[in-house]
């Protein structure tokens, strides 16, 4: 029997109408130039974007300008049949996903406008959704568009669930956006995979092994879509999204041969970031929160600017860049607007998986408006955050469930992976 299509989750998220300078960030703007669509902007240059305001797509965003294109936002369900190219980076719950595409009448119009061969790619979710049904919240309807369900990772064969890290993909055919992607590893963070079979051999164009095999990508005609998430990839990441948009302003860097087929280690940059005395958010390191140097003036330690350090551990390889905001316990983190800000300008340029951690929890405001842990996280995701660390919090829930062996449903970990999943919740302690 289907199951129910849970609600909605837009009604979860809200926007940041306040707007922080740039002086106490202290950023150049020629940095940071952003491509902005324009009333006679061609339609070789737009690219329709389906974002139905679930987690981060800002660094989808980020990466499709940073290769010259204009994006127009799909807002009714012509939009998708009236699109060039489309695509749709999928987020959160399949459940979820299908509940939101149904109520806006969005799921009719992408089944229409895939079974017409249109130019489509799917990312993450984007490409679950195309399958027949989801066994995530029970067994949930899918579009439908290729056999086969989506299943958990069997996590008796060994491996950890979810799959977040860097793999590589094995090529099953030629299908136009993995040219010398073989063999390289991109980026997944994902619990549920499909499996490939007879019924969908055709679709296949890649393969990644993780405890078995699961489908990586799927191309038929013009429709591709993939597990792994190209604006997380590095410059193999880009190249795929080059390929797909016909991009001519982008030069892919020749690829390092290699012979890739384990999930691979990886170097991940941890900036401790805080406000100096002025203000201004700097990188600093301590002891046990002691960042000030041992001076007469006893500034804050100051070893560099956040966005500008996580530039350059991206460019110097870094495969992940995590921020901990170490005066997020003390203060509310929806009011550290330079902190969201941090996020917003890193991703413009650092297409690597950015974590942020401090603060996260459920707290009350001086004004008595009291924040849910999901809020806060919703806020971090939507500035461009792929993970977020939770510390304490994390320690307490572990505590109470060792103590009751009861998930009340209340903790951090809870609120946020019910909407978003495992994948996005980095704990340092937990039982869950």
């Amino acid at each position: 029997m289907e199951a129910a299509l849970l609600r909605s989750p837009c009604s979860l998220f809200f926007s940041n109408k306040t707007e922080t300078s740039r002086k106490n960030l202290n950023f150049k703007s020629k940095n940071f130039s952003v491509i902005r669509a324009s009333a006679n902007q061609s339609a070789d240059s737009v690219v329709t974007l389906l974002d139905y305001g679930a987690g981060n797509v800002r660094s989808v965003r980020n990466a499709i300008r940073s290769l010259g294109y204009n994006i127009k936002d799909v807002q009714k369900p012509e939009d998708i049949l009236n699109a060039d190219r489309l695509i749709f980076p999928g987020v959160g719950a399949f459940a979820a996903a299908m509940d939101v595409l149904n109520q806006n009448g969005m799921a009719e119009a992408l089944c229409t406008y895939i079974e017409n061969d249109r130019p489509f790619l799917g990312i993450c979710l984007g490409l679950q959704l195309l399958f027949e049904s989801s066994e995530e919240k029970g067994l949930v309807k899918g579009l439908g568009l290729i056999p086969g369900v989506v299943g958990r990772f069997d996590s008796s064969n060994g491996v950890r669930v979810p799959h977040i890290g860097w793999n590589a993909l094995q090529i099953t055919k030629d299908s136009g956006i993995l040219e010398d992607v073989g063999g390289q590893h991109v980026y997944f963070v994902h619990s549920y995979r499909a499996i490939p079979s007879n019924a969908n051999q055709e679709w296949i164009s890649s393969t990644c092994n993780y405890g078995d095999n699961f489908i990586a990508s799927v191309q038929r005609g013009n429709v591709h879509a993939v597990q792994f998430h190209p604006e997380k990839s590095g410059d193999v990441g880009l190249s795929v999204l080059a390929r797909f948009l016909q991009s001519k302003s982008y030069t892919a860097k020749k690829a390092t041969k290699g012979k890739a087929s384990k999930l691979a280690k990886r170097v991940i940059a941890c900036l401790d970031v805080r406000a100096n005395d002025n203000g201004d958010l700097v990188v600093t390191k301590g002891d046990q929160y002691d960042v000030r140097e041992h001076t007469k003036e006893n500034e804050v330690r100051n070893l560099g600017k956040p966005v500008e350090l996580a530039r350059q551990y991206y460019k110097d390889g870094a495969d992940e860049v995590s921020f901990l905001n170490i005066t997020g316990f003390r203060d509310f983190p929806l009011g550290d607007l330079p902190m969201l800000e941090v996020l917003r300008y890193t991703s413009e340029n650092v297409f690597v998986p950015l974590t942020v951690g401090g603060g996260i929890r459920d707290f009350t405001d001086g004004n008595g408006r009291h924040y849910s842990s999901l809020e806060v996280a919703s806020e971090y995701f939507r500035s461009g955050a792929d993970k977020v660390s939770i510390g304490s919090d994390a320690v307490y829930a572990a505590e109470a469930y060792i103590r009751t062996g009861v998930k009340t449903g209340n903790s951090s970990l809870e609120q946020i992976s019910r909407v978003y999943g495992n994948q996005v919740t980095f704990k340092y302690a937990s039982y869950f």
